[in-house]
């Protein structure tokens, strides 16, 4: 018989907007402290215990364009969506693309205006820009709630649950305790002491120690419940997070578990082998978790031919095929263990071990680079932004050669590189131009959008 559960938020929206550190609040735990690099790379889901309202389930996800993958599933699997943007920051690409995820996945969803304590957050100016993308909220006439918050006083977040409750209310949650189990995998990786196993959430059913878990064939036993706080537990019911351990094999990220056969389709395999292709650079990609190795797998620039990819740490074999194909390992999030570490020296093998995922990529941009000729045709430094109409238009001043219309760049942020793209169009004052040169200020417009900041460096160049 169904029966009401605890409603599961997935919370959406752009990096860095405040979106772990409103978890961390709720939680009273140090999740964005300990992130490596101030973001989140993997979905992370939990319980709050409301007092007033019961039990609400939360998923956090990434904000970083890579882990768009991640932010969709989640707003799959969730009944309603918590859209956080940062009041002093306001809409970004991300923002936008999670707009879409809620539209397309129809979820009831609030606005949560965060970072209200600084001095910059413009909360009207926020509303504002959500109505250019059909996003009215309650203020402005529409029928969308929207609450002003700050993570790191608190103020507001009482508003927040109140809202998330209404909403539930609104949106009944319910599921069947004694119904055929489908659980959800969030998040799938393996070690050395527990083998494969999965974070996943209850949709239905129960999920139980003993029970036999299957996908197209039986896919092992659960030895071990451990909840987000990292205590075991014999069960858990509809809406619960729960990592699941005596998996025999990795369940793909997105797919469902059941407590009877013939309920899913077969797998997909986590560790393809491909071959190398010519005029290519050639790599072995290991990672903590699949949600992050899809992340880096979708990630990663043309010009890259991955030999094999997979979840763990980096081991032996890795290296022997590494040596066999005179290519490099890069990890991400995992160990190197010492012999493993002595066997690449000894094989001459390179290991590249990073924990935040733009680091990895700007490597593998630096190990490209080499295999193709470029010629710089200018440089410019972005000091200014500006709209017209639905154009975001980079200001800058061209510090050497010439940049035309139309003209491949790359976007750089220090050492690191942002992505490329082209000139769209170039504007000296209100004239459109067709290049200009060092010395002259000028605006551009990037297509395929890429999302700049004051201080980036623009280099023209052509292969």
């Amino acid at each position: 018989m169904h029966s009401s559960r605890p409603p599961i938020v997935v919370i959406l929206g752009h990096v860095d907007h405040g979106k772990t550190t409103l978890l961390d609040y709720l939680r009273r735990t140090n999740i964005a402290a300990r992130e490596a690099g101030g973001i989140t790379q993997s979905t992370r889901a939990f319980q709050l215990d409301t007092k007033v309202y019961g039990l609400m389930t939360f998923i956090d996800t990434p904000g970083h364009v890579a882990f768009s993958s991640m932010r969709s599933r989640g707003s799959q699997i969730a009944d309603l969506a918590v859209l956080v943007v940062a009041g002093d920051d306001g809409l970004k690409p991300q923002t936008i693309e999670s707009i879409e995820f809620i539209k397309t996945a129809r979820l009831p969803f609030l606005v949560a205006i965060t970072k209200s304590d600084l001095p910059a957050a413009d909360p009207d100016r926020v509303k504002t820009q959500l109505t250019e993308h059909q996003v009215v909220v309650e203020d402005f006439g529409g029928d969308v709630p929207a609450v002003v918050i700050s993570a790191k006083t608190g103020a507001g977040v009482t508003d927040l649950i109140d809202i998330i409750h209404l909403l539930t209310e609104l949106h009944p949650t319910t599921a069947d305790p004694q119904g055929p189990l489908e659980a959800v995998v969030l998040e799938s990786r393996t070690s050395s002491q527990t083998g494969p196993s999965a974070v996943v959430v209850v949709k239905s059913g129960t999920l139980a120690v003993g029970q036999k878990l299957y996908q197209d064939q039986e896919i092992g036993k659960v030895r071990n419940l451990i909840d987000p706080d990292g205590h075991p537990v014999k069960s858990a019911p509809p809406s619960t997070p729960i990592e699941i351990i005596g998996l025999s094999v990795i369940p793909p990220v997105g797919s469902s578990l059941y407590d009877h056969p013939g309920s899913s389709p077969v797998p997909a395999k986590l560790t393809p082998a491909a071959s190398p292709q010519p005029d290519s650079l050639t790599l072995i990609i290991k990672a903590d978790v699949a949600g992050s190795l899809e992340a880096v797998l979708a990630a990663l620039p043309a010009g890259v031919s991955v030999l094999f990819s997979g979840v763990g740490d980096v081991n032996e074999t890795d290296i022997d095929q590494a040596g066999t194909a005179n290519c490099p390992v890069f990890g991400f999030n995992v160990k190197i263990p010492t012999g493993v570490a002595k066997l690449a020296e000894v094989n001459k093998v390179k290991i590249y071990s990073y924990k935040i995922i733009y680091e990895l990529l700007d490597q593998v941009q630096k190990l490209i680079h080499p295999l193709v000729t470029e010629k710089v045709l200018g440089q410019a430094q972005v000091i200014a932004e500006f709209k017209i109409d639905s154009d975001r238009i980079a200001g800058c001043r061209a510090t050497s050669g010439i940049i035309g219309k139309g003209s491949q760049i790359r976007l750089l942020r220090g050492d690191l590189v942002i992505g490329e793209t082209k000139t769209r169009s170039l504007k000296s004052g209100k004239s459109d131009v067709q290049a200009v040169k060092s010395g002259s200020e000028f605006g551009a417009v990037f297509s395929p959008y890429l999302d700049f900041k004051i201080g980036d460096t623009i280099t023209a160049f052509e292969r």
